[in-house]
């Protein structure tokens, strides 16, 4: 009778899979915790690099070394709108570090219990059901007296969830200055014009409250403080209009109106 070889009966070429499998698997997660560290760092750069985008600062040189130079990164309490002081942030394990309140993930951290915040039905234009209990804030500094508040927002609008980053002024925290839009599943061409810069351009000098009632908007026919909704994407336009909503009379209403104020200091 012939010598059947193991690997050629049932058994064998189940062990043999059951192998290639777990060799493909070691193979592939060793890859991704040697990755680790590149996909983190890209991760920074992309925030850095649009974080300067609208910080008005001139970005000629090394990336990390203008944002350190030029960019100082706090955390606002949404509800009460104070600013945490860093060493009390570390103290009480809301960041590891301080270096971490750079890269505070506030879209995961909305989304868990113990760090996020319910929003009201009836405020939540921005579709997003709750926020971090704190929000990353970013101080732009030229010459050491701060230039620019960046605020990130976001929120529901066709397709997808639109992340951007707007600026305000420090002197009345009610001027936007600047406005961008890092990631969103618009439509190329009509919704995802949002990235065009005349569209961005647009946002420049508006107010966002006017008499101390909410004034900002993108609609058709804009006039004043209004800014034109995109051509042929209304829904898009609707949603940036709703987030930017959210975020400037509801999210950080509380941070801006002690901007403007003076109840913090925006120059230490």
């Amino acid at each position: 009778m012939a010598k059947v070889n193991f690997k050629d009966t049932v058994v064998g070429t189940f062990v043999v899979i059951v192998s290639f499998c777990l060799v493909c698997s070691v193979v592939v997660s060793s890859a991704v915790v040697a990755l680790d560290p590149f996909k983190a760092a890209a991760v920074a750069n992309d925030r850095q690099v649009n974080i300067l985008k609208v910080s008005g600062v001139k970005d000629n040189g090394k990336i990390a070394d203008i944002f350190k130079e030029h960019i100082v990164a706090h955390l606002v309490d949404v509800d009460t709108g104070d600013l945490i002081d860093d060493d009390k942030a570390v103290a009480d394990g809301i960041v590891s570090s301080k270096d971490a309140i750079e890269g505070y993930n506030f879209a995961s951290l909305a989304k868990k219990d113990g760090t996020s915040v319910k929003i009201n039905k009836e405020d939540d234009a921005a579709g997003i059901l709750t926020h971090s209990k704190y929000m990353p804030v970013y101080f732009a500094k030229d010459g050491g007296k701060t230039v620019r508040i960046i605020l990130p927002f976001y929120g529901q609008a066709l397709w997808s969830t639109v992340y951007g980053y707007v600026a305000v002024s420090p002197e009345d925290g009610n001027t936007i200055l600047g406005v961008t839009f890092y990631s969103h599943g618009e439509t190329p061409g009509l919704g995802g014009e949002i990235d065009n810069p005349n569209f961005q351009k647009k946002w420049e000098g508006k107010k966002i409250q006017i008499d101390g009632n909410y004034a900002f908007k993108i609609c058709k026919n804009a006039k004043d403080n209004q800014i034109d909704a995109l051509s042929g994407a209304t829904l898009t336009s609707n949603g940036v209009d709703n987030t930017a909503k959210y975020w400037f009379d509801v999210g950080y209403k509380p941070f801006l109106e002690k901007i403007s104020k003076g109840e913090i200091s925006v120059n230490e």
